[in-house]
């Protein structure tokens, strides 16, 4: 089973660098599924150009850069996406990339963190992005996870560096997230199976 984690920021110097290591390494302590970075910068595509919705083009020809990203998100059985909030939306180059989606992304289920540097943790972002990841065939899962001062909550290689509560909390949510997402990757793809 393979999870693709989404940078959904390509701005310099982000800060969803440190919130990705977190994540990665919060990853290593889950069974059952190889969680593979999937970072946007890596996917430079145009802002969405298509004359016909992807669903329904079906003499699609989308560039390389598309097609690369489109081949990534289909190789995946569910996602992890990891936003900020720029302006209480997430950022336009993630859901740019959702644009391209046609049916790779069918029926995976997906997590959502969220981060700022504020006490609100990019809540509105990942509030927002959730009925675009369900527009796109995926199956958000109903918890979110929203770190607030990921800045001072995370250091450069992803590490817990705030010794509180709420660092413990979070150290013991997102784990306990990440297998959520495994068992419902799990029985969705037996689900899938079972079709005739």
């Amino acid at each position: 089973m393979k999870i693709a984690v989404v940078l959904g920021s390509t701005r310099p110097g982000r800060l969803g660098d440190r919130v990705c290591r977190f994540v990665m390494n919060q990853a290593a302590l889950v069974d059952g599924a190889e969680f593979a970075l999937l970072d946007l910068a890596d996917h430079p595509m145009p802002f969405f150009d298509e004359p016909v919705a992807p669903l329904a083009n079906h003499d699609r020809r989308p560039s390389a850069a598309v097609r690369a990203w489109l081949a990534a998100m289909a190789a995946a059985d569910a996602y992890v996406f990891v936003t900020p909030e720029y302006n209480h939306a997430p950022p336009a180059v993630l859901k740019n990339a959702l644009d391209f989606l046609a049916t790779e992304a069918d029926g995976k289920p997906a997590s959502i963190v969220s981060y700022s540097t504020t006490a609100h943790g990019g809540i509105l972002a990942g509030q927002q992005l959730r009925p675009a990841l369900s527009k796109a065939g995926m199956l958000p899962l109903p918890k979110s996870l929203p770190l607030a001062h990921a800045d001072r909550l995370l250091g450069p290689t992803g590490e817990l560096v705030e010794r509180s509560d709420r660092a413990r909390r979070v150290a013991g949510f997102v784990p306990a997230s990440l297998r959520d997402l495994v068992a419902h990757t799990r029985a969705l793809n037996a689900l899938s199976e079972a079709r005739p």
